[in-house]
């Protein structure tokens, strides 16, 4: 009897998929590493952007020779559809788990990301998060859980440190700001974070307005917004929701001194960028991005934009790094070995890539400890970095009023 159970048991894990913490081989003997993101849904744009700077970073590692010291095998993507959904997140990283992947890159959404890390800590499953900034994310003492962007609360100081140089650069300083944002955890932390600090910049909130990111229509943001009249409207959208925002302002003629993105998913998208003009000139965004000015970001930006006809953005810029991160190391661990694979992401000290930070490395938490935030803004099609100093690529220019 004891035999019986202990068969049915053996072909209940393996039916599971239960990780004995290795990697399954490929066709030809290649690494299977997963990637996690929403291609369909109304994420889609987003989520098929970093999908395909995914594709292209594995695609030029490939053609590198492939992982060194595992006799040059190749690196095979397995792509997995959120479709934003929490539990889709969940069960799409238990068939990675299945699919043996060595590790995953994702998940662009933290509603869907902070389950999606929690079944793969459960797993043992590497999972370096490209996109998501809820602090909880790294807050869980999950030993395989590595985020590269900036967290929810970096990001909202990086606003509240750089309203200093945004007063010296207006001819009028900013004194009192709305919060507008998505309602979710990723928007709803960030206005937390701000409105608890903003007094320590002489900031008043006078404001708060919470919004679904899937609302076909914020008239009646708009329209408070407009009562109101703050000096700087602070958003943190997706594409979908900031497009509307950026609409209804220009149709109801509200013209505040500043309208200031932080971490927002329109603003720092390169679709809303270079197709919405007739909006986004001026627009400013403290969010993580792209180092225009290293030679590496630009090849990458290039090899991009002739292979899919279009531009790399931030969240494609993260995705790329990711995995650029995960693979150096898989190759370092020399290895398949999922836990020999999180020590090295441990120990990763990235001096050569294209984001505007030092070095990529992370801390006991799994947080990249050199992620920031810049202050970008978009001008004629292109969004460039005005401050830090450092990582500038063009002047600052005072929005038309």
């Amino acid at each position: 009897m004891k035999k019986v159970l202990g068969l049915s048991l053996a072909l209940l894990l393996l039916a599971a998929g239960c990780s004995n913490g290795n990697a399954s081989e490929g066709e030809d003997g290649a690494v299977k590493i997963g990637a996690l993101h929403p291609l369909s849904g109304g994420l889609a744009n987003e989520g098929q952007e970093m999908r395909d700077a995914i594709r292209l970073a594995v695609e030029e590692v490939n053609a590198a020779g492939g992982i060194q010291s595992l006799d040059g095998a190749k690196v095979e993507l397995i792509e997995a559809d959120s479709e934003g959904i929490a539990e889709k997140g969940v069960s799409e990283t238990q068939r990675l788990d299945r699919e043996g992947v060595a590790g995953v890159v994702g998940a662009y959404t933290s509603g869907v990301t902070l389950p999606a890390t929690q079944e793969a800590e459960k797993a043992r499953i590497p999972f370096v998060v490209d996109i998501a900034s809820a602090d909880e994310v790294t807050e869980r003492n999950f030993k395989y859980t590595f985020r590269l962007q900036p967290s929810s609360t970096a990001m909202a100081e990086n606003f509240l440190d750089y309203i200093d140089f945004l007063n010296n650069e207006l001819d009028e300083p900013i004194q009192t700001i709305a919060l507008v944002h998505e309602d979710s955890v990723f928007g709803s932390s960030i206005a937390k974070i701000i409105k608890e600090q903003a007094p320590s910049k002489n900031l008043d909130v006078t404001t708060v307005l919470p919004h679904a990111a899937s609302a076909a229509d914020l008239s009646s943001t708009i329209n408070k917004l407009k009562s109101s009249k703050p000096d700087a409207i602070i958003a943190t959208t997706y594409l979908r929701d900031g497009t509307l925002l950026t609409e209804g302002l220009k149709e109801a003629g509200v013209t505040p001194k500043a309208l200031i993105g932080v971490a927002n998913g329109a603003f720092s998208n390169a679709k809303f960028i270079t197709e919405e003009t007739d909006l986004n000139q001026y627009v400013l965004d403290v969010n993580y991005s792209i180092n225009t000015n290293s030679d590496l970001a630009k090849e990458a930006q290039d090899a991009y934009s002739e292979k899919f006809n279009k531009n790399l953005g931030p969240n494609g810029a993260y995705s790329y790094m990711s995995t650029k991160v995960l693979i150096d190391a898989i190759e370092r661990a020399g290895s398949t070995d999922r836990e020999e694979i999180r020590k090295a992401l441990a120990e990763t000290k990235m001096e050569e890539h294209i984001l505007p930070q030092g070095t990529i490395e992370f801390d006991e938490k799994g947080q990249n400890v050199n992620a920031q935030a810049v202050l970008n803004q978009i001008m004629d099609g292109e969004s460039h970095i005005v401050y830090p100093e450092e990582y500038k690529s063009a002047d600052f220019a005072v929005p038309a009023q």
